[in-house]
């Protein structure tokens, strides 16, 4: 007796599994990266309007244009049907394809709890999660995810999205471990450096950031920002300044705000020259010093470029023209006559500067003006309408 219950209930299992593998409504190709219909299978009469339902409303989605008649579509299946998993896993995508990243790890865990079978890919639905995270600023979360994926080739994939999300979390080690892996070969690689650069300068590891920091140049010799982190970790003064010089010529064919601290850091390293030489000075004069020379009075960068910036190169050429032609009373008749030329310079940058300010306030009056007239206009044709309506006009025989 015992036999035969071990039988029939071997039998019965063999039969429920073979009975949920022949009622599978869908399958999922993972070449093509979709669901396919299951046309072998066998469904019960609930199960066949709930799947013809389904499927009605999947093609209307396929067959729409537009992202919001899709998404329509796909919510009106999952609100009878919040289990089928074809149109949870398109209305994903879509969200995906809009940078909706809270509603993709959404439909992603979603996806993740009906699973059970191991119809989608379990890597592929962790990878979604964690790069989902990534995008939500959860990366404590989303470094755990990409953690656990095992598939070879996803994990090869992420190497640099997961040395970001470490550096977000301020794991430098983590950063350099994976960052490392790129190879390059890789596309990701001039991202990869730049994250061992960051790594190792945060990490206190000033020769290797410096390294880095050459290779970054050799990629991408047209980028300022490689030359400063050159300056930034390259021990040598004189080198330094010859980075930061480098970037500096970029940034004035490109401008970008990065110039005003590129100036600072010149500025740090050229000063000190004119110090030590004015030591040594016996008779008196005002020292030479940019920083209080310089005025933070530039409405725009461009006007920057043209008034200070450049003038700072010749401020520091000329200084130093001074300190290696001359010494003693001639050095200092040298800085008198520079004293004097950067003090006639503010005051016709001043001028300049109050000539613009009043061709802005003109600019502004002007609007001002203009806004009023029109106000003024609106306000007479309101009123002419109000005691002469329309009708009056078009029907001048209609009587109040």
């Amino acid at each position: 007796m015992k036999r035969f219950l071990t039988a029939f209930t071997f039998i019965l299992f063999i039969g429920t599994t073979f009975a949920v593998e022949e009622t599978a409504p869908y399958n999922f190709d993972p070449a093509a990266m979709k669901f396919t219909v299951n046309e072998q299978a066998i469904l019960t009469k609930s199960d066949k309007s709930k799947y013809k339902f389904a499927q009605k409303y999947m093609q209307k989605a396929q067959n729409s244009v537009k992202a919001e008649k899709k998404i329509k579509y796909y919510e009106k299946i999952l609100k009878k049907y919040p289990d089928y998993m074809p149109a949870l896993y398109d209305l994903m995508f879509l969200h995906a394809a809009n940078s909706q990243s809270h509603q993709v790890y959404n439909c992603a865990q979603k996806l993740r709890l009906l699973n059970q079978n191991n119809i989608l890919p379990k890597d592929m639905l962790t990878d979604i999660i964690a790069r989902s995270c990534f995008h939500l600023g959860k990366y404590t979360e989303a470094a755990k995810e990409f953690e656990t994926i095992t598939d070879p080739e996803i994990t090869k994939r992420n190497y640099l999205i997961l040395s970001e999300t470490y550096l977000k979390l301020n794991d430098f080690n983590n950063v350099i471990k994976y960052a490392s892996k790129i190879p390059e070969s890789d596309f990701n690689f001039y991202n990869a450096v730049e994250l061992l650069y960051v790594a190792n300068f945060n990490l206190k590891n000033t020769q290797k950031a410096y390294g880095y920091s050459q290779k970054l140049i050799s990629l991408k010799p047209d980028t300022a920002l490689n030359y400063m982190r050159a300056a930034q970790t390259c021990s040598d003064k004189n080198l330094k300044l010859n980075y930061l010089y480098k970037a500096k010529k970029l940034l004035l064919k490109n401008p970008d705000i990065i110039l005003y601290t590129v100036d600072n850091m010149i500025a740090r390293l050229e000063q000190p020259k004119i110090d030590n030489a004015y030591k040594k000075i016996t008779d008196f004069v005002v020292k030479p010093d940019w920083e209080k020379i310089y005025i933070n009075n530039s409405p725009d960068i461009n006007f920057y470029i043209q008034n200070w910036s450049k003038r700072q190169d010749e401020f520091f050429k000329t200084a130093n023209n001074c300190i290696s032609k001359y010494s003693g009373n001639n050095l200092v008749k040298c800085f008198e006559a520079l004293n004097l030329d950067e003090d006639k310079k503010t005051q016709e940058i001043k001028e300049h500067l109050k000539e613009l300010q009043e061709i802005q306030k003109q600019k502004e009056q002007e609007v001002m003006l203009q806004r009023l007239m029109l106000l003024q206009q609106q306000m007479y044709y309101n009123r002419y309408y109000y005691y002469f309506p329309y009708r009056y006009f078009y029907n001048p025989y209609f009587y109040w």
